[in-house]
């Protein structure tokens, strides 16, 4: 599992999870969005500003890059 804090959001990809490779946003505790990282797209839900921001920070960071053994970033969650 991955998890990151970005943009006053939280972002979430769960490594056993089912395809396509995806992740789930939250805000304020609710999922907002569940984003598609393989063809950038919204499977369900809304993509808010705020998660748009996180999801393109992440990206830019290289994060999706990695593959299932992904580590939390416990550094941004603190």
């Amino acid at each position: 599992m991955g998890r990151w804090k970005r943009a006053g959001v939280i972002v979430v990809l769960y490594s056993t999870d089912h395809d396509p490779r995806h992740v789930h946003v939250f805000e304020d505790g609710k999922r907002v969005v569940k984003f598609d990282i393989e063809s950038w797209t919204v499977m369900e839900g809304k993509l808010t500003s705020k998660a748009r921001k996180a999801l393109e920070l992440l990206h830019e960071e290289g994060v999706f890059d990695e593959k299932p053994n992904i580590q939390d970033d416990q550094a941004e969650l603190s």
